[in-house]
């Protein structure tokens, strides 16, 4: 295990409860996460843009546990989040196929890729990260509500990543802000802190509103923020092609100091999962945590800003309204 973290007290093969009856939403595909909510007998819906990326996971999946072969607790929801009418579209269909939703997981993400606008108009990383997973989780939300009232449901999690840095949120101009000159949009910094960082605020943001939004309503909901930890994965051909081919020892040296894929999950099957985190439910509320399931305080003021987490929620109503009005 890499040394950044401490050991952990979480053990998803222990400590993940009887699923079985539940429903799990899991965007992007996660194979660890969703394998260990399908082990424990949730069914579970890999909400992703690509048929083969989500069918590959679920023959994975399958051959690694023949038990869940043909059970039917994998299934493959289409999901694409740079499309808001797309986005809204895939919710809409789950609500055609269940009447409960437990658990929804909001996963994935763009990591820092070149500046390119949505279909919508939008800066595509603010789209995936922020403003896809905002119109995904509204619309399922009137379902998360009624199975948070069923007997025996302790917590939905809405799990995201941290970050950022620091815009108004008052506009889609916002939303664009490559925070850059023309033509310098592209570099390696830009990625990582204009069109990645800046969305990393927004989820933490976001899930502040939402969780006050929830307890307004007086709703038995968490809403989490969370950081998987640095873990090891190829990363895309576009990062790659920004920062050149490593010198050959970097990817063992990385394999050392970082976590496994699995402790990358452990801390989204935490949030979802944890018997503490519904024994605890105040401490969680709302939170930060990372690896494993620790509960972190925010440093940056501006993500701890109740009322720039309410202009982002307000800002990103009105973008989604726009972008639905612009297509019918």
């Amino acid at each position: 295990m890499g040394f950044f973290f401490s050991k952990p007290s979480y053990n998803p093969d222990r400590d993940i409860p009887d699923l079985t009856g539940k429903v799990a939403i899991v965007t992007g595909a996660n194979n660890h996460t969703t394998e260990h909510l399908a082990l424990h007998g949730a069914k579970v819906y890999l909400a992703c843009h690509t048929e083969s990326k989500a069918r590959d996971a679920i023959t994975g999946i399958e051959r690694a546990h023949l038990a869940l072969k043909d059970s039917g607790r994998l299934v493959w929801l289409p999901l694409d989040l740079a499309s808001l009418r797309r986005t809204k579209l895939a919710a809409e269909l789950f609500l055609t196929l269940e009447n409960r939703l437990d658990l929804l997981l909001n996963n994935a993400g763009r990591l820092p890729e070149k500046y390119v606008l949505t279909e919508d108009g939008i800066k595509q990383s603010v789209a995936v990260n922020h403003v896809g997973h905002f119109v995904f989780t509204d619309t399922l939300l009137p379902l998360l509500k009624q199975t948070a009232h069923l007997p025996d449901t302790d917590v939905a999690s809405n799990g995201y990543k941290m970050g950022g840095t620091v815009t108004r949120f008052e506009s889609l101009a916002d939303f664009n802000d490559a925070q850059a000159a023309p033509g310098k949009e592209n570099g390696l910094t830009r990625k990582l802190v204009a069109h990645f960082g800046t969305t990393k605020l927004m989820n933490i943001l976001n899930t502040a509103e939402l969780q006050r939004r929830l307890d307004e309503d007086g709703e038995p909901i968490t809403a989490i923020a969370l950081h998987p930890g640095a873990h090891h994965r190829p990363l895309p051909r576009s990062i790659d092609n920004s920062v050149g081919a490593m010198p050959w020892p970097l990817p063992l040296l990385l394999r050392r100091v970082t976590l496994t894929p699995l402790q990358g999950a452990s801390t989204s099957l935490f949030a979802a999962t944890s018997p503490r985190v519904a024994a605890e439910r105040g401490a969680y509320k709302g939170a930060y945590i990372k690896p494993y399931g620790v509960v972190t305080p925010l440093t940056r003021k501006e993500a701890r800003d109740p009322v720039l987490a309410r202009t982002l929620c307000r800002t990103t109503e009105a973008v989604y309204m726009e972008a639905i009005i612009g297509h019918e």
